[in-house]
């Protein structure tokens, strides 16, 4: 069995293939939990004023 991963192709004999194939189906039946991690996001506005700031063309 091969496959191709990134550009590069990965080569898997049978018993690679079955192990791969039966740690797949144990993460499907038994999903991890969802992160709950929360991402703090600056206010737009003050990023779109920064970067009109930085980066625009005052003539």
């Amino acid at each position: 069995m091969a496959t191709e991963s990134i550009g590069q192709i990965v080569y898997m004999d049978n018993d690679f293939a079955d192990r791969f194939i039966a740690a797949q189906e144990r993460v499907d039946a038994n999903p991890p939990a969802p992160r709950t991690r929360e991402i703090k996001w600056g206010d737009p506005d003050e990023i779109a004023a920064a970067l009109k700031k930085k980066y625009s063309v005052a003539k």
